[in-house]
């Protein structure tokens, strides 16, 4: 039987990187049910457009990222429609699309990661789940994850907001009720202190983990004035997705306080 506690996924570090999967997990853009609390400020529809750009963005920005790559989507009733959106996206073979089940957002996490880190295929396995809130994470970020847990358990991208916008997860997943589960149950999701929360199970788990850069995710009107200032250069790598926020959202847009 193998050794899955927390101290032996410390010491028996693989000598080859194993197979990594990048999860995006997202809703799909159904007016009034994605992105509404920038949709108070620049329409539930355009705020279901924005969305669906960011998906589109993500899902060709990391075609190649990673060894697999899964769409984890909501609605089920979607799912057909997604395919046909990839397919339109000339993605068809670059992802696969699932469906992400019940339970709140730690449940569907926590089974996300059970699923494809007790795949079979190897006898460790790496993998990193996203959400479509942050435009900013490239082939580099999933890259660069990947590295991290060849070192450590978990890898983390913390978020501006208190929240993160990358988890990443080191397999094999335990057998046993496992110190990983305690990552996504009981969290305050949605709140200031997801981040920190994650930290502190984390630590009294005795599971190492890393973190990437501090990014801020597209949450608000004025989270979307910021990351359209940072990316509107002409030659800024992200030019075309501004030109697309720009057509989708007009070229002035409400602020809601200090944008700084």
């Amino acid at each position: 039987m193998r050794d899955s506690s927390p101290e032996s996924r410390t010491r028996n570090l693989p000598s080859q990187p194993d197979p990594m999967t990048l999860g995006l997990m997202t809703k799909y853009w159904i007016t009034g049910e994605v992105k509404t609390r920038l949709g108070v400020d620049i329409g539930m529809e355009r705020a279901a457009k924005l969305h669906r750009r960011f998906v589109s963005h993500l899902c060709r920005t990391l075609a190649t990222a990673a060894d697999r790559r899964v769409v984890s989507l909501s609605p089920e009733g979607r799912l057909d429609q997604f395919a046909r959106d990839l397919a339109e996206w000339d993605l068809q073979t670059a992802w696969r699309v699932t469906l992400q089940g019940t339970g709140d957002l730690g449940e569907r996490m926590r089974v996300w990661f059970q699923l494809h880190l007790d795949a079979g295929e190897t006898s460790c396995q790496r993998a990193v789940l996203i959400g479509a809130d942050c435009p900013t994470v490239g082939p580099d970020d999933i890259a660069a994850a990947g590295e991290l847990l060849n070192d450590n358990d978990v890898v983390l991208g913390p978020a501006a907001d208190g929240g993160y916008y990358l988890i990443g997860i080191r397999g094999p997943w335990p057998v046993d009720r496992s110190p990983l589960d305690k990552l996504f149950l009981d969290i305050p999701w949605s709140s200031k202190n997801v981040l920190s929360a994650t930290r502190e199970r984390l630590g009294s788990a005795g599971l190492s983990h890393a973190e990437l850069e501090l990014r801020e995710d597209i949450d608000t009107v004025n989270e979307l004035n910021r990351f359209r200032k940072s990316i509107q250069s002409p030659d800024h790598p992200l030019a075309e997705l501004a030109s697309d926020i720009s057509r989708i959202v007009g070229d002035r847009m409400p602020s809601k306080g200090c944008t700084q």
